[in-house]
């Protein structure tokens, strides 16, 4: 019996060293799998017990569906520069960020449901995986006016909804920055725009980030 018990503790180390231990598995050695009940692999390194992972938005970029356009537009004094943002009447939203520094100050907002009557140059935003064909399915455009009135007549915000504002380079003689960092999940068949003013003449730098990802 001694010796049978033995025997039995040794085989349940000998499988136990084959599951888990680094450099016993034969795909990938030093690390385990586990697959959940919906067949899922969840995959995690055996020394660490880390779980090896990605945040999604750089998954996103693996995956050929990351974006992003940027730009630098010069304004003169109370000019105005709105970025027209048109989204797709599909469940593929887009989830996007936005950045952008100053030379002079500047207010900005953005908008959500403007009427677009002059639709600006359409932009040509890239893929970040430049291995990727993959198009975007919103449409970006710009346009530019010496005022807010004409700004108004050309992408109109009269009822529509106000979601941010800042000024960057406030009580500054140069420089700023500003952002709405915070992923917006866009409306799908929706127009918005980016608008700055220039309270002082000087540059607009930009860069607008997304990814499109169908809602589940």
């Amino acid at each position: 019996m001694r010796k049978k018990a033995i025997l039995i503790i040794i085989s349940a180390l000998l499988l136990f060293s084959m599951l888990f231990l680094p450099g016993c598995m034969e795909e990938d050695p030093g690390y385990s799998i586990v697959v959940d009940e919906d067949g899922n692999v969840i995959t995690f390194d055996a020394n660490t017990g880390a779980i090896v992972t990605i945040e999604f938005p750089h998954h996103q970029i693996h995956d050929g569906k990351h974006f992003q356009y940027s730009e630098v537009v010069e304004l003169p004094i109370n000019n105005v520069l709105d970025i027209q943002i048109t989204t797709s009447n599909t469940t593929e939203w887009a989830h996007m960020t936005a950045e952008f520094d100053v030379e002079s100050e500047t207010e900005w907002w953005v908008y959500e449901n403007v009427t677009i009557n002059v639709a600006g140059a359409a932009v040509n935003e890239y893929n970040t995986n430049r291995n990727s064909a993959n198009g975007a399915t919103i449409v970006l455009a710009t346009i530019t006016n010496a005022n807010i009135a004409n700004a108004n007549a050309d992408t109109a915000i009269a009822g529509a909804t106000f979601l941010f504002h800042g000024k960057a380079g406030a009580g500054k003689k140069v420089g700023g920055q500003g952002s709405s960092r915070q992923e917006l999940v866009l409306l799908q068949n929706e127009d918005y725009t980016l608008r700055f003013s220039a309270t002082g003449a000087g540059y607009v730098s930009f860069l607008i980030r997304w990814y499109e990802h169908t809602n589940n």
